[in-house]
């Protein structure tokens, strides 16, 4: 459950200690225990940029659950502490609240209340880790398409300056050749055949080379495989979610977004090159959230993303309602550098987006004003 996480405990009563710690041992990726409060200071100082939590007992020997909270806050301001007591006293109540305690637990411990209070606390750490493990990998696939993409353009321009001259050297050299045909029979007319048939070795492996690079100028596809449109969808709003969350509300299928929604809620399949779609929906999402900017209030900025089936295609769809697309942009909203917006989404983005679209099997992609907003709307084959 928190296998990527590292907590603390500390509770001096065997009886108790024995099944807590078998039980915390199977949720973390480690457990750290200790019996006294001094002991369970010094683990933390040594540990403390592992330790995730602390669930503490109060009254222990050495040093109380409470002086070691307050050493353990000089070390460390955020990390949850959760106290298990039988204390109901104000004054310790008072004191844990000050000291920032996440959670209480009174004795004798419910098991499954303990586990609801350490999923609770440990939530924005799980979220961010999440979201961290999602840019990280959105990062590794960006770079690998951005690699691609230059290699892909690195080898039509040398097939195209290597194209020429090529041709020019394979029809003077068929000229060369005809012409050492007619010279009569001769030791040397041999030795010019052999080094002739030496030189068409050469340029056939040449033609060969550029041949190969053509096909790789000209290939459009990252390794289509089947994916989950809609868990597509989730992994670009976390990844825009640091955006997302200054400007706008985001509702996927009528379901306000949040970084831990369900992406296999719904089930969208489609052949499709994963990585790059998730790219456009990027760029729409930050081309709403700029144009959302416009609406004074965020209580009253709302981004709908839809996914629906319709004719054996998958639909996904952008609204927004910050007003729609100007009439004079939108001729040429899908191509690069001719937009009047000074972010990115009028700009080379949306040229982008509509070749990724254009990649994929039999998809489309179009913009039109409904209403009060701009809306995308993106067709793609079912699996």
């Amino acid at each position: 459950m928190f296998k990527n996480l590292t907590a603390l405990y500390v509770e001096d009563e065997s009886q108790i200690s024995n099944i807590v710690v078998s039980i915390l041992e199977s949720l973390f990726k480690k457990l750290f225990f200790s019996t006294n409060g001094e002991d369970a200071l010094e683990i933390f100082k040594q540990n403390t940029d592992c330790i995730d939590l602390v669930i503490t007992d109060i009254n222990m020997p050495k040093m109380d659950g409470i002086k070691m909270c307050r050493y353990i806050r000089q070390f460390n301001k955020s990390v949850p502490i959760i106290i298990t007591t039988a204390h109901n006293d104000k004054n310790f109540l008072h004191n844990a609240i000050e000291l920032g305690v996440s959670k209480f637990v009174t004795k004798p411990m419910d098991m499954k209340l303990l586990i609801d209070n350490i999923k609770q606390s440990l939530e924005p750490i799980i979220l961010k880790q999440k979201l961290d493990d999602e840019r990280t990998l959105y990062e590794k696939e960006r770079i690998k398409s951005a690699k691609f993409t230059t290699t892909g353009q690195l080898a039509a321009g040398i097939t195209h300056e290597i194209n020429t001259p090529l041709t020019y050297i394979k029809a003077n050299f068929e000229l060369i050749y005809y012409d050492v045909e007619e010279i009569k029979q001769s030791n040397i007319k041999d030795n010019i055949l052999n080094y002739l048939s030496k030189i068409d070795d050469g340029l056939s492996r040449i033609e060969n080379i550029v041949s190969s690079m053509k096909e790789i100028s000209q290939a459009t596809t990252i390794d289509k495989k089947t994916s989950n449109i809609y868990s597509s969808i989730i992994t670009s709003a976390i990844l825009a979610f640091n955006k997302i969350k200054h400007i706008s509300q985001v509702y996927i299928n009528g379901e306000l977004f949040s970084l831990d929604m369900d992406k296999n809620k719904y089930k969208f399949m489609a052949n499709i090159q994963l990585q790059r779609l998730e790219q456009v929906w990027i760029i729409i999402i930050n081309n709403a959230m700029d144009e959302l900017l416009k609406i004074p209030q965020f209580e009253k900025r709302r981004l709908n993303i839809d996914i629906y089936e319709e004719n054996k295609n998958i639909i996904v769809t952008f609204k927004d309602n910050a007003g729609g697309i100007d009439k004079k942009v939108m001729p040429y909203l899908f191509e690069p550098f001719k937009g009047t917006k000074e972010s990115s989404g009028m700009g080379i983005g949306l040229s982008i987006a509509k070749k990724i679209i254009e990649d994929q099997n039999e998809a489309k992609i179009e913009a039109f004003n409904d209403k009060n907003g701009a809306v995308f709307k993106i067709s793609l084959k079912t699996y």
